[in-house]
């Protein structure tokens, strides 16, 4: 059967003083994501003796009161709108089995249980079509870890592997699990591969864990691959474990296996077969990872550039970045910026992908060869204690083709600039707006000399092209042939972007008749 892949934030956290942001976050969603899902967070902070606060489940009667009016008005748009969405609620029990994700495939059915632990869930909700999903796994066990000797396979298809917190794939990843230090730091036994190594079956995604903008791009996304667009084929891919996860821009995964997709466990009379996968990615593929029982198995690495035929047309991706600027310790106003711009070639633009994390990211296709888009970079970020506070550049990757001696033109904020797709192609390129910066130092300060370049440029704005990759580089089929033992083995794929983004596929258990 052919699946066609879709993607979502499975980690948006709606708190109780939030309520009324709700239908802002379902049209933002409409933006970025092919279906909405929303995970109300019935928790806030209390405050102690001494100043010192801590969280607790909110008064019941709110709870239901905020619970009826997501229900209602998701359900009205549900009737009114082609946009899937599905509700659900955190639950954090008393941290002895880790945090989970409730979603119910029927909303109007959904009712909210906090129960004390993750067995009761599974007792109260057998007979109804929900998912709990495990998130932010590796942390010690009995505090908010997860707990694999609890976990139930059915109830939780699937786990969140990467989000805001970092990554749980294991405890001596490149990706680190460092921003909630409180909860920190993470361990081996509550991980993603231990999991594995358990012989528990889960499929794998990755979502932001967001609390004030949905999909935010470089906190992580969920993919599904489902037989449709509808609400029964998309829980199907849930309870299949056909799913994946990326850390930043799409990276989609694709895995089967003597035609068992991902997510499948089978057996067979074959002493070895071929696992195929198949992955598209943002920028060039540095390599393919495959695992075996939670452990690197092979590696194989992505393309090489090749030298491209003059006369024939290329397909590239490239992304453009946009941000810096005045340090807001010196000039506080200076915490956003919008940037508005057009983009030509000499070629087609065949789709733009909108990266990043505010709602003010916006484009319009004006023909084939021009883009008009939009964007607001921030350096205030979130005051929320879950919030977030970092640095956010916007930005956009522009999928072309075009021959390689095509012009491109970028004018943004009334500045353009040339360049032909070769040149993308051979590096990056930086746009600066020094003389913007300049001025503010000189009228600020009254600074108009140094003798080096840093006052001026750390203050000045800056656009980023990054260096092109070539479809080659970007979209990657790829074969490895592994042997079948007796005992169940199981298989994932792990796609490393060379700018150092990673997407997850789910696994595949095979054993031996």
């Amino acid at each position: 059967m052919d699946y066609q892949d879709y993607i979502t934030d499975l980690h948006l956290n709606l708190h109780p003083d939030q309520i009324e942001r709700l239908p802002k976050w379902y049209e933002h969603s409409k933006r970025v994501v092919d279906f909405f899902t929303l995970a109300y967070y019935p928790y806030h902070m209390v405050q102690c003796p001494g100043g010192f606060k801590a969280e607790e489940e909110i008064d019941s009667e709110l709870m239901k009161e905020q619970w009826d009016f997501i229900k209602d008005c998701l359900g009205t748009k549900n009737k009114t709108e082609n946009y899937i969405s599905f509700i659900g609620y955190e639950w954090q029990g008393t941290g002895e089995d880790g945090d989970h994700n409730i979603y119910f495939k029927n909303d109007q059915q959904a009712n909210i249980q906090l129960s004390p632990r993750y067995q009761d869930l599974v007792k109260l909700f057998q007979a109804q079509a929900v998912i709990g999903i495990p998130h932010h796994l590796a942390y010690s066990l009995g505090n908010r870890g997860k707990n694999w000797q609890t976990h139930d396979e059915h109830f939780s298809p699937f786990v969140e592997v990467y989000s805001h917190h970092g990554s749980s794939e294991g405890d001596r990843t490149n990706l680190t699990m460092e921003r909630h230090i409180h909860m920190g730091p993470r361990i081996e036994d509550t991980s993603v591969v231990s999991g594995l190594k358990q012989g528990q079956h889960f499929g794998i995604i990755a979502s932001g864990d967001n609390h004030e903008v949905p999909a935010m791009v470089k906190n992580g996304r969920a993919g599904v691959w489902a037989a449709e667009y509808s609400k029964e084929a998309i829980w199907e891919a849930f309870t299949e474990r056909r799913t994946y996860g990326f850390t930043d821009s799409k990276i989609s995964v694709w895995m089967q296996c003597d035609d068992h997709p991902m997510g499948s466990i089978f057996t067979t009379d074959q002493k070895e077969l071929a696992l195929d996968i198949a992955t598209v990615a943002n920028g060039k593929i540095e390599r393919v990872e495959l695992y075996k029982n939670g452990e690197l198995d092979q590696i194989h690495l992505g393309k090489p550039a090749t030298q491209t035929d003059t006369n024939t047309p290329v397909r590239v991706k490239f992304r453009l970045e946009c941000g810096w600027g005045p340090n807001i310790k010196f000039f506080p106003e200076f915490n956003e910026k919008i940037w508005q711009g057009e983009l030509t070639v000499d070629g087609d633009v065949i789709s733009v992908e909108q990266v990043y994390s505010s709602f003010d990211n916006s484009y319009e296709m004006l023909n084939k060869q021009k883009v008009a888009f939009q964007a607001k970079s921030q350096k205030n970020g979130g005051d929320h204690w879950m919030r977030d506070a970092a640095m956010r550049n916007e930005g956009f990757i522009f999928e072309i083709e075009a021959l390689p001696s095509a012009k491109m033109s970028l004018t943004i904020n009334g500045r353009q600039e040339d360049y032909l797709i070769s040149d993308l192609l051979r590096t990056s390129h930086l746009i600066v707006f020094e003389d913007e910066a300049k001025e503010l130092l000189k009228e600020r300060v009254g600074l108009e000399k140094y003798y080096r370049s840093d006052s001026w440029y750390h203050n000045a704005y800056k656009v980023k092209l990054y260096q092109a990759a070539t479809e080659e580089q970007y979209a990657i089929t790829d074969q490895f042939v592994v042997p079948i033992n007796k005992e169940e083995t199981s298989y994932f794929a792990k796609v490393v972007q060379s700018d150092g983004q990673v997407a997850w596929g789910s696994p595949i258990w095979i054993s031996k008749v």
